[in-house]
Order: C-alpha cells, then sequence, then structure tokens
C-alpha cells in the first residue's frame, strides 16, 4: 500500500514513508546497502531536507537500475524535487515513473498510478506563465515605478517585446526607514493589513496575457506594509550599551506576526501570482537584536543564556545567531509548503546580500543571511547586484560570473538562482531601451535567472 503525500495532507508528511519489507541482513548484502540508502533518503525527506533527499533518492536510481524498488525511488525523487520548488525536475521524475508502467493501467494505488495523477494535475493547474521550462529574464519594479506608468497593458507588452519574461511587483508599501512618508498597506485585496490600492488585478492579467510570470516581493524583516503591534518589536543596543528598538523592525519570529504573514500570502496568492520573493534586511544588526519572544524559544531549547534581562547578545553568540537564522528561514520554508499546497509549482525566493556570497560570516550576522542553509531548504536565492557594481555591461556581467563561481559547491541548480544586473536607466520612460540594450549583451545565454534592476541594490 503507498503512502502518498499530496499537498493538503500536511499531517502525513512527519510520516515515515512506508517501503517494502527489509532483507534480512547477510542474505543478500547488495539489498541490505539498497535499502540503507533508500532510507538514509526517507529520512532526509521526513526532516524537509529535500535537496539531500533529491540526492539521495538520484543516487539510488543511478546505482541500481534493476532494483524492485525502482519506482518507489522514483517516485520520492519526483516529491523531493516538487517539495523544494524544482517542477522541471519533478516533471521528468514523474514521467520516468510513469515509463516503468506497463502499457495496461496502472493499478490503483501503484506509484506509476499516482505519478500518472500528479502529471494530470499539473497539467490542469499550470498555466502558459508558469516558471517552468526556460531561463527567466526578470525586472523588478519598485511601487514607486508603477505610479509612473500611464498605461501598464501598453508598457508590459513593450517589456515582453524587448525580452522581459517575469516581472517581480512590490506588494506593500515600503519600509519606514526608506520613506517617512506616504501610506502604509499593501497594493491587492485583504482584510488582514491596510490597502493603499490594489495594483496586482491590473497588473497580474496584462503580464500573463503576454505569457510573463508575476512575482510578488514582500519584506519580512521591516514591514512597511502594517502597522507594527508593540509585541512584535525588538531591542538592540548601541555602542554604549543602550537598549533602544529600531524603528519598523519586527521580531519575525513572532508567533502571531507569523500567523498574520502566512494570512496575508494567502490573500496574495489569490491575485494568481507565480511566486514569492522574500525581501533582504536593509540594516545591519541581526546579532544584536532580540525580543522576550524569542529570548524564550532560544532558551526552551539552548537553556538560560543570557546574564540579565538588558542584555542584547547571548555569552553564545555564535549559536544565538544561528539558531535564529535557521528559525527564520524554517518558517520561509513553512510558507512555501503552504503555499503549494494551494499552487502547485509556486516559486519562493529569499534574496541575499551580495556580501553574503563574499562573506557569509559578517553576513549572518548582520543580516541572518546563509547562501547553504536558503538553498538546502529548497529556497530560491535572488543575489541582487552589488551596491558597488559597475554601470558597463561587460564588467557587470563578469562580476555575475564570479558570484556564480563562488556559489557553485552552494547553489545546485542554477533554476533556483537568480543574479542581478543594474539597468542604469535614467528614468521609468527609457528602462524599456535599457532592457533591450541589456539583453543585446551576452547575459541571454543560458545560465541561472536573470535580474534587471534599475533600483537599489536590495529595494
Amino acid at each position: 500500500m503507498l503512502l502518498l503525500v499530496l499537498p493538503g495532507c500536511a499531517s502525513l508528511v512527519h510520516q515515515f514513508p512506508p517501503s517494502m519489507p527489509p532483507a534480512t541482513s547477510g542474505v543478500d548484502p547488495a539489498l541490505d546497502a539498497q535499502t540503507r540508502l533508500i532510507e538514509s533518503a526517507y529520512r532526509a525527506f521526513v526532516q524537509e531536507r529535500y535537496p539531500l533527499a533529491s540526492a539521495l533518492f538520484q543516487r539510488f536510481v543511478d546505482s541500481n537500475p534493476a532494483s524492485p524498488r525502482l519506482s518507489e525511488a522514483r517516485w520520492w525523487l519526483a516529491r523531493s524535487y516538487e517539495q523544494r520548488g524544482d517542477l522541471p525536475a519533478a516533471l521528468s521524475a514523474y514521467r520516468a515513473v510513469v515509463g516503468e508502467a506497463p502499457r495496461s493501467t496502472p493499478l490503483v494505488d501503484s506509484y506509476e498510478f499516482h505519478a500518472l495523477n500528479r502529471l494530470e494535475a499539473f497539467r490542469r493547474s499550470l498555466g502558459p506563465s508558469s516558471l517552468l521550462e526556460h531561463r527567466q529574464i526578470a525586472l523588478w519594479l519598485t511601487s514607486a515605478d508603477w505610479l509612473t506608468i500611464p498605461d501598464v497593458g501598453l508598457w508590459i507588452a513593450q517589456l515582453a517585446d524587448a525580452g522581459v519574461t517575469s516581472l517581480i511587483v512590490e506588494a506593500g508599501s515600503p519600509s519606514r526607514e526608506t520613506t517617512q512618508s506616504g501610506p502604509i498597506g499593501v497594493y491587492f485585496q485583504t482584510s488582514k493589513v491596510p490597502v493603499v490600492e490594489d495594483r496586482f488585478t491590473v497588473i497580474v492579467p496584462a503580464a500573463h496575457a503576454k505569457g510573463m510570470a508575476v512575482l510578488a516581493s514582500l519584506n519580512l524583516h521591516e514591514p512597511g506594509w502594517t502597522t507594527v503591534n508593540p509585541e512584535w518589536d525588538i531591542a538592540m543596543a548601541n555602542r554604549t550599551g543602550q537598549v533602544f528598538q529600531p524603528v519598523g523592525h519586527v521580531d519575525v519570529l513572532h508567533p502571531e506576526y507569523q500567523r498574520l504573514v502566512g494570512e496575508v500570502v494567502q490573500d496574495l496568492l489569490r491575485t494568481d501570482i507565480d511566486g514569492l520573493v522574500v525581501g533582504a534586511r536593509r540594516a545591519k544588526g541581526f546579532a544584536e537584536e532580540w525580543s522576550p519572544t524569542s529570548r524564550r524559544m532560544f532558551e526552551g531549547l539552548f537553556g538560560p543564556s543570557f546574564d540579565s534581562h538588558d542584555q542584547s547578545v547571548s555569552p553564545d553568540a555564535w549559536r544565538w545567531v544561528g539558531w535564529k537564522t535557521r528559525a527564520y528561514l524554517g518558517f520561509v520554508a513553512r510558507l512555501a509548503q503552504q503555499l503549494r499546497q494551494t499552487r502547485q509549482g509556486f516559486l519562493v525566493a529569499v534574496v541575499v546580500h551580495e556580501h553574503a556570497v563574499f562573506s557569509p560570516a559578517d553576513a549572518l550576522t548582520e543580516y541572518g543571511e546563509d547562501v547553504l542553509e536558503t538553498k538546502q531548504r529548497g529556497l530560491n536565492l535572488v543575489v541582487p547586484p552589488g551596491s558597488g557594481m559597475p554601470k558597463r555591461s561587460d564588467e557587470q556581467e563578469a562580476g555575475m560570473e564570479t558570484v556564480r563561481q563562488r556559489l557553485a559547491p552552494t547553489a545546485g541548480d542554477e533554476r533556483q538562482l537568480w543574479l542581478g544586473m543594474a539597468l542604469g536607466a535614467a528614468d521609468l520612460s527609457s528602462q524599456v531601451t535599457a532592457v533591450r540594450a541589456t539583453l543585446a549583451t551576452k547575459v541571454r545565454q543560458v545560465g541561472p535567472h536573470l535580474l534587471l534592476m534599475n533600483g537599489p541594490a536590495i529595494p
């Protein structure tokens, strides 16, 4: 009997998937080795370590082409790819499972039967704008950009003609640190937070009509799109040891804040977007930030680690910052699973500073960014252009290649990597021309997704 872990069946995810009865140790060493390998892969799957699970299942498939458990391994390989958001690989693996079936109709509850059902579900749910088969050329637009576009449909058509395949659109008003005025709220319909105006009902259909995908960006660290509950506030100490509360920052680990974010992104999903891009922190100081809630959570796991109530950093600072980073990325990964239960193939990406590529220890303590942990969670990785990025396209391309090579040992599939390039357009009216000029160079070759930006390096 096959235990099927489908979206909507979250309670089954943490159960150990069944397998064929293990061989008696010593009777068949080869079969014993197969059992150990596939159970290691299962263990990684239920621990939500999907990149490792897919690597182990793939090793089983490659090493045991005649195994009676081949269809089983291929099924869970496909599930691992699907959970990490790599739909091209998942579709290929599901087709491989079906290819193992006889020409007659597969037995109900067989792996082949369920693989056919998954393929049919994808066929029904995935439209022409889904991020599946091709390298993406994305353009990131700030909320201020949209205010200056007189005809959204015409402008999107011009971008599509220039070669843009995806739009990244800010879903909410910016952080209070970047703007001191303007309304607070989001740009889609929801009853959970204030609504400035509903732009997504215009942007998404116009983009989809041109075969373009739309990804919404949302900053969780500095949520300028909602009024911050005082219970979510964080505290930190300045250089003199005085404790203060940074404006606009929240404790992303607070359960009530996470509940609100989950409800808001569910409403955002109803706009028919194709993905969510989680913005990076703008301000340094991640290691020094704390709140009563996060302190209680940390000490519940590791025991008392703070000498006083006002102490900003645990004496074991690396454990503190590592735990906070893993907890934050775990929350984003749970958001991704939640959204994929409703929308198969939904893409979730995390923005990191270029600093996270070249100075990972500093980026961990300053911004709470960990490239390897992000990839292990099955999340896409977005690296915008550095703030000092040169303007010439060939120099920018060389810089992007350096980033790509530096990430090569950890990045895995390049379809989950987005590298940024600055456009340098003087204003929005010249942006289409700048896009055409940029895409006329070598950057249209194969490789990671390309992200074009005309605003700040970290939006």
